[in-house]
């Protein structure tokens, strides 16, 4: 157990990211592969690292949330003093000035107070891995720093993207970029002394800023000591739709899926008490992930299907990606397309979006 070490989930900054699979939850909900929530990883990376307790500033859509984390030891929270708190917005406070996402760190300011940790490990879920910071946050404490950034060097063709760049000169951070050619990533993670980020708070706040990272600490950047730590590992980032996509199809090889999944640490998700996969009598499926709980009488062809979803006969999901309690009836063609949860596809359906743009349905539908 590190009782040095605060762990502090923020969703606010990431709110609309993910286009139509946040109109109803929070980013950190969204599902992922079949059985996971995307901050099922960052929480399980946390608890690897010797976090005992975490804060989640979950933003205005939180009811999921709440539902998916309400038993923290399926979470590796082990103890009477561990503890996940999910943290909804509050607006008790008429005195309070505080804009974005100062408001939660304003509001739930007795997570800081209360904890007696030195340092804090704040994360978002943007970026992925089923790594953990152990290494990073021995590098921050033994260094002394301020403020020690969580980065990932990658070489060859870097692929345009909106995730930020660390410029870096010898073992110091000079600066953030959004240069394409700069290959050396930011993950949003970052570790920081608890008494630099209340005094970042408050400067935030008496100076009406609205965002914690880039008002606070990134345009102040001089004013601190910082450095940074590479990770070295499996890591997915997610900025849009596409990207969520494409990750999840990336994973739907083998080899690249055993490794992220169970390479160093199991990730660590809510335990589902579903009954195993049905397959009937001409059911097909080829590199997918099936969850459990699913009725299978079609055929699905590289595809990601969620806990508790029918496939009629004949139905044809390829390419796709299906959310918990989807019914496909029979003779329905779903092709480059993500159903969020609840949707029915009607006999015969047929709906086709592209690699570079999936079609989206939107929870709780009926095509």
């Amino acid at each position: 157990m590190n009782n040095e070490l605060l762990g502090i989930i923020n969703l606010e900054p990431e709110q609309d990211y993910l286009g139509e699979l946040t109109y109803f939850r929070s980013s950190g909900s969204v599902p992922f592969m079949g059985r996971y929530r995307l901050i099922d990883f960052t929480i399980t990376n946390m608890v690897n690292s010797g976090v005992n307790v975490t804060g989640v500033f979950s933003g205005n859509k939180f009811r999921s949330l709440l539902d998916h984390l309400n038993r923290k030891e399926e979470f590796g929270f082990e103890g009477k003093h561990a503890r996940i708190f999910v943290l909804p917005p509050d607006w008790n406070d008429p005195s309070d000035i505080s804009q974005g996402d100062l408001k939660y760190f304003h509001n739930h300011a007795d997570l800081l107070r209360r904890s007696k940790a030195e340092h804090v490990l704040i994360s978002g879920t943007q970026f992925v891995s089923n790594d953990n910071y152990t290494e990073a946050v021995k590098s921050h404490r033994e260094s002394g720093r301020d403020i020690t950034f969580v980065g990932e060097e990658v070489s060859g063709n870097i692929p345009e993207s909106p995730v930020l760049r660390m410029v870096t000169e010898g073992e110091e951070l000079k600066g953030f970029t959004h240069d394409q050619s700069n290959g050396h990533l930011y993950t949003g993670v970052y570790i920081i002394k608890k008494c630099v980020l209340e005094n970042i708070v408050q400067f935030c706040i008496d100076n009406y800023k609205q965002n914690l990272f880039h008002h606070g600490i990134r345009e102040q950047l001089e004013n601190y000591d910082t450095g940074f730590h590479n990770i070295d590992g499996n890591t997915l980032y997610f900025h849009s739709v596409q990207s969520y996509f494409n990750n999840s199809m990336a994973l739907l090889d083998k080899e690249r899926y055993r490794d992220f999944f169970y390479g160093q640490k199991k990730v660590k998700t809510k335990v589902s008490t579903n009954p195993p996969t049905l397959y009937k009598n001409d059911s097909s499926v080829r590199r997918s992930v099936v969850a459990n709980g699913v009725t299978l009488e079609g055929s699905v062809e590289n595809s990601v299907i969620s806990r508790n979803v029918w496939i009629g006969k004949g139905a044809t999901v390829k390419n796709s990606i299906i959310f918990a309690n989807c019914c496909i009836e029979p003779g329905a063609h779903l092709e480059n397309v993500i159903l969020d949860k609840d949707v029915r596809i009607t006999e015969g359906r047929q709906l086709v979006g592209s690699e570079e743009k999936p079609y989206v349905v939107a929870k709780r539908s009926t095509i």
